[in-house]
């Protein structure tokens, strides 16, 4: 198997359905409005979205080491293409809270079974750069989705944008059905992980996943402030929506087009040692919110915590992947999904809780958590080397 020929295909296959779900992430709350929806059933919507999401999340994990990423993929990806279609069926805001859960529940295989194919095809010193690849065009998909996204409720009526989002998704499925080359789990070749853990230290590696499972946390938990309370901030002190639009638009491209440099960086100097860059640069980040704001500080502030936690989408996923065989990969994958679920669901929560004590309370808090991520790194950085205790 050619696995150039099949990256690029996995590729193009991650950009498709990348646009499907820029697309539907800004059509679904407006389409909600239309139908009569308040801002309360709205937050159910995306709850219900996130809670499908997580409960499906260990579940394509398993499915794809046990029947396979091809096949676990294209069918999560014809699902969610007949799922868009359902939309356009929907006359109530309840029943937008349904589609929602099954969007969620279908959805969750994109975000699992394409980390699970990177680390089968590439070794450790190679995966980091991969998967950065892989984040630079899901990143870059759901950019032109959001923009392509508010382009067709102009131009379209809402249930027929629909169709758009899930023709790409079948596209999505076509690819991965009839094209994508799968490595048999006869000829998978043991992984050596970046963290130099030898097959006598095999519980030692195992134990090691927690840390990647919080860093996870901790960037959805980022992202989820960004993504509440920064906005609320940043409309408040630039009183101007273009300005805020283009604070979070630069948001976007630093967290995606930091990840591929990210991934290769890991390969070369150690995961743990990227992950306490990130955690530092987040931290940074958020310190530039504590203070008297200003667009430049607030711009300033946008570009280091994207930059941040697209390096953490990255490194900690190659770092799990290092540590467990490919018949094991798929659920982990679907864990971290769970523990970036967890996070993202903390975020918005416990950042809205802390404005009541100040406005930079949440941004204190992230710092706070950040500083946890780079003592965490620097315990697990400054481990010493199992191969060479067993000399």
């Amino acid at each position: 198997m050619n696995r150039e020929v099949d990256l690029k295909l996995l590729f193009l296959v991650l950009l498709f359905y990348a646009l499907a779900v820029g697309i539907l992430t800004v059509v679904i709350p407006l389409y909600s409005y239309n139908l009569g929806a308040d801002r309360v059933t709205v937050g159910f919507i995306l709850s219900a979205y996130a809670l499908g999401f997580v409960a499906a999340s260990p579940l394509w994990g398993k499915a794809s080491d046990y029947i396979g990423r091809k096949l676990a993929l294209g069918i999560g990806m014809l699902g969610y293409s007949i799922i868009a279609i359902l939309f356009t069926f929907v006359n109530s805001p309840e029943s937008l809270v349904v589609m929602a859960l099954l969007q969620g529940f279908s959805g969750a295989s994109f975000w699992i079974v394409p980390t699970a194919i990177i680390a089968d095809l590439y070794a450790s010193q190679e995966m980091g750069a991969a998967l950065g690849k892989v984040a630079l065009f899901q990143g870059v998909g759901f950019i032109v989705g959001s923009f392509l996204g508010g382009f067709l409720i102009e131009q379209l009526a809402y249930p027929n944008v629909f169709y758009i989002p899930s023709a790409f998704a079948f596209s999505t499925a076509l690819l991965i059905l009839l094209g994508l080359q799968e490595k048999s789990k006869t000829s998978a070749k043991k992984v050596v992980d970046s963290s130099r853990i030898g097959p006598k230290f095999v519980v030692m590696a195992k134990r090691g996943l927690v840390i990647p499972y919080i860093d996870t946390a901790f960037s959805a938990l980022f992202l989820g402030v960004v993504e509440s309370q920064f906005i609320v901030h940043a409309s408040e002190v630039l009183m101007k929506e273009y300005l805020v639009g283009a604070l979070l638009t630069s948001y976007y491209i630093a967290e995606t087009f930091v990840q591929y440099p990210a991934g290769k960086f890991s390969d070369m100097i150690g995961r743990h040692l990227t992950i306490l860059l990130a955690f530092i640069m987040s931290a940074l980040g958020f310190l530039a919110l504590v203070f008297p704001p200003s667009f430049a500080s607030l711009f300033a502030a946008a570009i280091a915590v994207g930059g941040g936690v697209g390096i953490l989408y990255v490194a900690p996923t190659a770092l799990l992947m290092d540590g467990v065989s490919s018949s094991q990969r798929g659920l982990i994958a679907g864990f971290q999904n769970i523990a970036w679920g967890v996070g993202f669901f903390l975020g918005p929560l416990l950042g809205g809780i802390a404005t009541v004590h100040s406005v930079s309370t949440p941004y204190i808090l992230c710092i706070i958590a950040s500083a946890i991520g780079c003592t965490l790194s620097l315990i697990a950085y400054k481990r010493p080397d199992p191969r060479s205790l067993s000399r």
